[in-house]
């Protein structure tokens, strides 16, 4: 009897570990599966907005003249892109330097200074108070964001006349930096 139960114990655990081991494999190949699944949905929205990449196109309101247009609108010259934010520290140390190259290229290049500020009331009183003249935009941060994958600011690129995309740097960039960077759009 005692071979018996043994027996039958030894049989009942055999299946119910394999039961539960196909089923943990179920599991594992559907939880695998939807991972899977999702890192191709975030890999294909985190495409690499890089050097030869056509830059992604997003609407903006000029805060100076409250015009609405297009980073498409500007493609007669080449195109300086910086992302910040009144509330980034780097940021607004690069701030000055934009405005020294800005008087200095307005001519050759676009210069276009998006904030990525919670809403537009900050960069809005922020730019004038300071003095700057260059041109600052105001968007959907979100999507602006998303589209450029802005992981963190300060970001530059520069596109060129066919908005492609030139060049890419992230960081402050004091005036000799961003000097040589704009060379990219010369």
């Amino acid at each position: 009897m005692k071979k018996i139960l043994t027996s039958f114990l030894v049989a009942f655990s055999l299946v119910a570990i394999t039961g539960l081991d196909s089923s943990l494999n179920t599991n594992t190949s559907t939880l695998q599966g939807k991972q899977t699944s999702t890192s191709i949905i975030a890999k294909a929205e985190a495409t690499e907005i890089t050097q030869g990449v056509t830059a992604p196109d997003f609407t903006f309101t000029d805060l100076a003249t409250g015009k609405v247009m297009n980073l498409s609108d500007l493609r007669d010259k080449p195109v300086y892109l910086n992302f910040w934010a009144t509330w980034c520290p780097p940021c607004v140390r690069e701030l000055p330097h934009i405005q020294t190259k800005y008087e200095q290229y307005k001519d050759k290049i676009h210069f276009l200074a998006i904030s990525l500020d919670g809403d537009q009331a900050a960069p809005a009183a922020f730019i004038p108070s300071k003095g700057y003249t260059f041109p600052v935009g105001y968007g959907n941060e979100r999507e602006i964001s998303r589209a450029y994958n802005v992981e963190a600011i300060p970001l530059s690129y520069i596109i060129d006349t066919n908005g492609v995309i030139k060049a890419k740097t992230m960081g402050s960039m004091d005036e000799a930096d961003l000097e040589r960077f704009l060379q990219n759009a010369l």
